[in-house]
């Protein structure tokens, strides 16, 4: 049954993979409002088709917030499946965008709590998640100048990452992969460059509270920052009506180490899941829905009796 597993996700990977590249390829010859509107009947049509990840996302709103009705649910799960293909539509024009291409549907507040941090000489860890479209925003702060590198998970098939890394550095941002990206977050960082990470995915390094709930996260942005003093900038991009974009940059995070490794961590991470969190309860709508988050927490608490 393993084994019968290990070939499903590979041949997925695969189809996957094929399906990206067709998609760019047809994506980055429309106009932006076309791709647009494309991604976003792609995206309603995978609500109707993939029932694995229609579940999925339908489970996690309910978990998420429990005083929902089950129509509810289903429709910011529709709408959550309609983001996220407009989405990938605007990743796969965004190497090929201007600066006033992008300028005609996105605007940035708060550049001014970047521009702060970086100059502390001390680099940047921005903080976002799976929300609204991130790698657009990363897009717009490359073309103004700001040197970013994001780590980013590989990923099952090699060609999917091959494609999506390429992307992104057309992007004008380099690519950390995560699990051999320490040493070059690190070196970045001594540089005073930009380092964007996504801790809102299920791992095990450390667990926090995420609505309510055990979630497990990462430990790396808690990690980087006790150790080298750079500061935590959360940001994210709010998806507007009609597919415009306003990229919210908060002020700077800092956190003094107690000597304590590991509550330290535990405080650094459950504050920037509190800053995620109400974004989310925010826009409800805009967070990546599709992944499960509590599957980490479960196991072990589960476990743990």
């Amino acid at each position: 049954m393993a084994q019968k597993s290990i070939w499903r996700k590979r041949i997925e990977g695969k189809l996957g993979g094929w399906g990206l590249r067709l998609a760019w390829g047809l994506f980055r010859t429309l106009p932006m409002g076309v791709a647009q509107r494309l991604g976003a009947g792609l995206g309603l049509l995978a609500y109707a088709l993939s029932r694995r990840y229609r579940r999925v996302a339908i489970r996690n709103l309910q978990r998420a917030f429990p005083d929902w009705s089950p129509a509810q649910a289903r429709a910011t799960a529709r709408r959550v499946f309609r983001n996220f293909g407009v989405s990938m539509a605007e990743f796969f024009k965004a190497p090929s965008m201007t600066r006033a291409q992008i300028e005609q549907r996105l605007t940035v507040v708060g550049l001014e709590h970047l521009d702060a941090a970086l100059r502390e000489g001390k680099g940047v860890l921005l903080i976002t998640g799976h929300f609204g479209n991130w790698e657009l925003m990363a897009r717009y702060l490359c073309m103004l100048g700001y040197p970013i590198a994001v780590i980013a998970r590989d990923a099952d098939d090699r060609g999917t990452t091959e494609l999506i890394t390429m992307l992104r550095e057309r992007s004008g941002y380099r690519v950390f992969p995560r699990g051999n990206a320490a040493r070059l977050v690190l070196k970045a960082l001594r540089a005073n460059e930009v380092v964007g990470i996504l801790p809102d995915q299920n791992a095990g390094d450390v667990f926090v509270e995420f609505f309510g709930q055990k979630a497990g996260s990462v430990a790396g942005p808690a990690v980087f920052h006790l150790r080298t003093g750079a500061p935590l900038v959360p940001l994210f991009n709010v998806r507007l009506p009609g597919d415009y974009h306003r990229v919210e940059i908060l002020p700077p995070m800092r956190f003094e180490p107690t000597g304590d490794a590991q509550a330290d961590t535990q405080r650094v991470m459950q504050a920037l899941h509190d800053v995620l969190e109400n974004y989310v309860r925010r826009y409800p709508d805009q967070w990546l829905w599709l992944h499960d988050r509590w599957k980490s927490a479960r196991k072990r608490f589960n476990a743990e009796g």
